[in-house]
């Protein structure tokens, strides 16, 4: 509703420019924030919202955003927070049947769909920052750096969630490197 007045004008050229600015960053970034809930959630419904909830608050704060460059950690961050706070607001539950299936398109081959049902388990069994460390990196396919700007501590933090993380899974899925000495003789 322009009514000639050279402030409303001014107002709406601001309004458009901070979309297309907030657009332009979040296009490409926008897959991974979804996989990223998809993962932490376990529920598209869940995911939907935390993804909804964080591209609202993102939008809402992106004038404290300090360079273009921060933006992947300033949306993560602000996802982690959301999903976080949603996760302490219900108890954790182990997947469900329903949750698991929900992940899979139709067409998801059998055992595929089995070994990815007992990933999810394994991860539900995790502590939070590890699981969301593991996630962030091996899902999301943020750096160790992204993840730290995240997560906040050190990047030798993160590795070291990421490796406890990946130890732990690797435990749970019954996959364990087994050491084996070979003597030469």
């Amino acid at each position: 509703m322009n009514t000639g007045n050279p402030f409303h004008s001014s107002q709406e050229a601001a309004h458009r420019a901070k979309q297309d600015r907030f657009m332009h960053l979040l296009r490409p970034l926008y897959k991974r924030l979804e996989r990223f809930a998809l993962t932490m959630t376990k529920n598209r419904d869940d995911a939907k919202d935390i993804v909804g909830e964080t591209v609202l608050l993102a939008y809402e704060h992106l004038e404290q955003l300090r360079s273009d460059e921060a933006f992947l950690g300033f949306l993560f961050t602000i996802a982690s927070r959301v999903s976080q706070k949603r996760s302490r607001r219900r108890q954790e539950e182990p997947a469900t049947e329903e949750q698991i299936e929900e992940l899979f398109d139709n067409f998801t081959q059998p055992d595929v769909a089995l070994d990815v049902q007992f990933l999810y388990e394994a991860l539900d069994k995790l502590p939070t920052e590890q699981r969301e460390a593991v996630v962030l990196a091996e899902i999301t396919g943020l750096s160790h750096k992204e993840i730290q700007k995240i997560q906040g501590g050190t990047v030798s933090g993160v590795k070291v969630r990421i490796f406890r993380a990946k130890r732990k899974l690797a435990q749970l899925l019954g996959v364990e490197k087994k050491t084996v000495v070979v003597e030469e003789e």
